[in-house]
């Protein structure tokens, strides 16, 4: 995800930043571990502290919808739909209210109802072969094969 933000001016980082922080506050509480997350995020996109407070502090949704207006690379807005997704999926499901507003951000983008569409149902399969690759891959007993047995292999 980095490369995309390369090439982006600060306040657009911050706006990603601060528009994804929000989503995590739209269906309750804001801990202690999603503020690490963000304060680690921050440090990722090369932001200050000052800048990084700056970005997840509380915003009401038309501050931050007024913010997203002025991502101008939509290549960055789809990175910004896919990741709030992405945030909303992870615990398991999408609230309403997450649903909401990231409609509303997706409409302030001027990304099609049809490509949010197939942005969450990629990440929800992302999401799914993750989840089965960790159990396909968490699951395996190690068996040891006896000296007949690799005796039987020919290298």
């Amino acid at each position: 995800m980095m490369e995309f933000f390369e090439n982006v001016d600060l306040n657009q980082r911050i706006t990603f930043l601060a528009t994804i922080a929000h989503l995590a506050r739209v269906d309750g509480d804001f801990d202690g571990n999603e503020k690490q997350f963000f304060v680690d995020l921050a440090k990722l996109y090369n932001l200050t502290k000052d800048d990084a407070k700056e970005a997840i502090r509380p915003r009401s949704d038309e501050e931050i919808l007024s913010m997203v207006r002025g991502i101008t690379d939509k290549g960055f807005a789809l990175v910004l739909i896919r990741e709030m997704f992405y945030l909303g999926y992870e615990d398991g499901d999408l609230s309403d209210s997450e649903i909401l507003f990231i409609s509303k951000v997706g409409m302030a983008l001027e990304i099609p109802l049809e490509k949010m569409e197939k942005i969450s149902n990629w990440v929800i399969r992302g999401i799914e072969w993750e989840e089965e690759g960790s159990e396909l891959f968490t699951d395996y007993e190690k068996s040891d094969m006896s000296e007949e047995d690799l005796d039987s292999y020919e290298f």
